[in-house]
């Protein structure tokens, strides 16, 4: 059955591939006609009588992996095709929900829908395939709720996936933000501006809130007003210690306020938000440990401390 399994497998994705090689080659054979028709359109005729001066042209060496440089771009492709089916309210949400996780893959919200199609195409033709084994076989309850389980994992995997990215990277920001905030209170505070400490921090910090720092910074440069880039910031992230801080430092813009005071209140009471939350963590382990306690832990130490008087018992249940 797994033989069967990976054979249709390994034949879907060469399909899909396949596909994806014919549509791109199409595309580039009619930008290629395309290219050819303007150069015999705007060519001379006298340029070939003109010496033309020799180039030498340098051998381009192949970066990145096998995946980076063939796979992706054909999955990109399938992507773009699929998601052209796909409604401009949802196009919307899964961008937003790209944006938060940080654009994984440099992936686009149509390509992300592909992929999602591709999914649940996949999941399908394994369920089909285990269903008709199970048919084969004989058909029991547990080869259905197999076959539900594996169509209903696939068509939720690229979802759950991007949701674990978004969690992942809003975690990160928010346990980031305080000592973020301390280090700007203390740039603030030997004489640099607000811009300046953004960007003192982007540039020493290899980290989430770093990037995103550096990339109101770039925004400014661009030419956005800091309160467009901080309100851009805040869409970005969409978590609420982000929003306060951006309101915050509107606010604190606005009314003339000392920004390295505001921004030391404002890490102090992040730190002991991130207290709490770790208290609230805390609090939760004996309710998570129920479970592996009940049916892992449990059974062993039934099995162990009335293992050996089992055989006791039967034999004087035996002789009665």
């Amino acid at each position: 059955m797994w033989q069967t399994i990976l054979i249709l497998s390994i034949g879907l994705l060469f399909a899909l591939l396949g596909g994806a090689a014919l549509y791109l080659g199409i595309r580039y054979s009619q930008r290629d006609s395309v290219t050819q028709r303007l150069a015999n359109y705007v060519e001379d005729p006298l340029a070939e009588t003109i010496q033309r001066p020799t180039i030498n042209l340098q051998p381009r060496r192949l970066t990145g992996s096998f995946t980076t440089r063939t796979l992706m771009p054909m999955v990109r492709s399938l992507g773009s095709i699929f998601g052209r089916l796909t409604p401009a309210g949802a196009i919307n949400n899964i961008s937003h929900q790209l944006l938060v996780a940080g654009n994984p893959m440099n992936l686009g919200a149509r390509e992300f829908f592909g992929l999602s199609v591709a999914s649940t195409f996949v999941g399908f033709l394994l369920a089909f395939v285990v269903l008709r084994q199970a048919i084969q076989q004989g058909l029991k309850p547990l080869n259905i709720v197999l076959t539900v389980f594996i169509f209903v994992f696939f068509i939720f995997l690229p979802t759950l996936w991007l949701r674990t990215r978004m969690q992942r990277r809003q975690h990160n920001v928010r346990r980031g933000m305080p000592d973020a905030l301390d280090m700007l209170s203390v740039c603030a505070t030997a004489g640099l501006g607000f811009d300046q400490s953004l960007q003192r921090v982007s540039e020493h910090w290899v980290t989430p809130i770093g990037q995103e720092f550096g990339r109101v910074i770039s925004e400014m440069e661009m030419g956005l007003s800091r309160r467009d880039a901080l309100r851009n910031l805040a869409d970005r992230v969409d978590i609420k210690e982000i929003s306060s801080f951006v309101a915050l430092i509107l606010q604190t813009e606005q009314l003339g306020m000392s920004i390295s005071d505001t921004l030391h209140a404002q890490a102090e009471q992040m730190r002991m938000e991130r207290r709490f939350r770790a208290q609230e963590q805390a609090q939760t382990a004996p309710t998570k440990m129920l479970i592996p306690m009940a049916f892992l832990i449990f059974p062993a130490l039934l099995a162990v401390i009335l293992g050996p008087s089992v055989p006791a018992l039967m034999d004087v249940f035996g002789n009665l």
